[in-house]
């Protein structure tokens, strides 16, 4: 049997691993288009501050039975004939499979504005970006878009001592995935690192004759001679679509709980993919690594003959900037009112150490219930213990919990 992959990120690497594992005898191979085998896309921030060396970005794990072809930009998918046409080094080349795996991830959208040919103007997506970025980037620099990714961006290389301006259309950070109250201590963090922290202000155009000169956003020209764009993504569907696969309202991979697509010979996993929120039933796509991860071995395992099934998104994230974090796992208030979803939210604080250990170390809560009290979603934000309360409300939600269950939970303590 053999099994092909379209794409070595985390859904790919995943998939493709724990097909070979389920299913010792089966050929497995992945098509990635880089010229390297894999990269850590979340290190990227850091890289551009200075914390990780861009060398270091780059994944080379050899997983045992799998064959990965680099440079290898997959063209076309006959199904009919159940092989896939991919260019390697200028030439043609056919594969034949017995499951196709489609992992080909997102791909990021530049806004429409003026300027972004300028030099020292990039996009941060992959290494080769990384590395541009490296090599022009100056010490007055504006991110645009207030992203998850953006936010990462500004603490890291405000942190490294360049001026920071992040650039955000709407009125709050991380618009959609976090409420109101989370997103304004994140953006108090980033001030108190001195980031200059624009909302509601849609970046204009780029000026400059050659380099980038400046920004011009919300009527504000800002002098700057780096721009980094962290804007947008939607799924890398369009080599399914044209196989002529079901694609969805979100432009992903239609997918069924297996993770298998209109074709019952290939799956698709990872940020392509289209699958159901578990809250709220309704068709997304999650751009998260822990969600590709997980999708990865449900298609992984159903592509050599298993009976996996994936039980819905619920995509838990955190976001790191300086000495603090922000988190946050399934329904948010403002998704559900726009949905029309009936739910309570509050907030609260609390310690997060004991008063003599730090007196100032605080986390922030954000809940959404259901009108029985049924947890639907849960922001944190603090110096410590998102990640972990982040994790208790993941694993809260999926068990169908409510508050009053974790009022009575027991959690393991430790002064320091």
């Amino acid at each position: 049997m053999r099994v092909v992959v379209i794409g070595n990120g985390t859904a790919g690497q995943t998939a493709a691993a724990v097909a070979r594992k389920e299913r010792r005898e089966a050929e497995v191979i992945v098509l990635e288009r880089h010229s390297y085998p894999a990269y850590h896309p979340c290190a990227l921030p850091y890289v551009l501050g200075g914390r990780v060396r861009l060398e270091d970005a780059v994944d080379r794990t050899r997983r045992p039975g799998v064959e990965v072809l680099t440079r290898a930009e997959v063209k076309s998918i006959d199904r009919e004939k159940r092989e896939v046409e991919y260019v390697r080094d200028g030439e043609e080349e056919r594969l034949s499979y017995d499951s196709l795996i489609v992992a080909t991830g997102l791909r990021p959208i530049l806004p429409p504005i003026e300027g972004l040919g300028l030099e020292g103007v990039r996009k941060l997506w992959d290494l080769e970006d990384a590395e541009y970025l490296l090599r022009v980037m100056g010490e007055r620099v504006a991110v645009i878009g207030g992203s998850a990714t953006g936010i990462e961006v500004a603490a890291s290389l405000a942190e490294s001592g360049r001026d920071v301006w992040l650039i955000e259309m709407m009125e709050q950070l991380m618009p959609g995935k976090v409420d109101p109250p989370i997103a304004s201590e994140a953006a108090k963090a980033l001030v108190e690192m001195g980031v200059k922290v624009m909302l509601k202000s849609p970046a204009e155009r780029v000026e400059g004759r050659e380099k980038a000169e400046a920004v011009v956003a919300g009527g504000e020209r800002i002098e700057v001679d780096t721009v980094v764009i962290s804007a947008g993504v939607k799924p890398n569907s369009d080599l399914a679509r044209r196989a002529g696969l079901k694609v969805g309202e979100t432009g992903g991979i239609v997918v069924d709980d297996r993770m298998r697509t209109s074709d019952p010979s290939i799956y698709a996993a990872g940020d392509v993919a289209q699958v159901r929120d578990f809250v709220t039933g309704r068709p997304v796509v999650v751009g998260l690594a822990s969600t590709a991860l997980v999708q990865g071995k449900v298609a992984g395992e159903n592509a050599v003959g298993g009976e996996a099934r994936y039980p819905g998104a619920l995509g838990p994230f955190v976001v790191h900037m300086g000495e603090y974090s922000l988190g946050g796992v399934g329904l948010t208030s403002s998704t559900a009112e726009r949905l029309g979803i009936e739910h309570l939210s509050g907030r609260f604080s609390a310690l997060a150490k004991p008063r003599y250990v730090d007196p100032e170390s605080r986390i922030i809560c954000w809940m959404v219930t259901d009108r029985s009290g049924r947890l639907l979603g849960a922001q944190f934000f603090g110096k410590e213990g998102v990640r972990e309360r982040v994790a208790a409300a993941t694993l809260a939600i999926y068990s169908g919990m409510g508050v009053e269950d974790l009022r009575k939970m027991e959690f393991p303590y430790n002064p320091m």
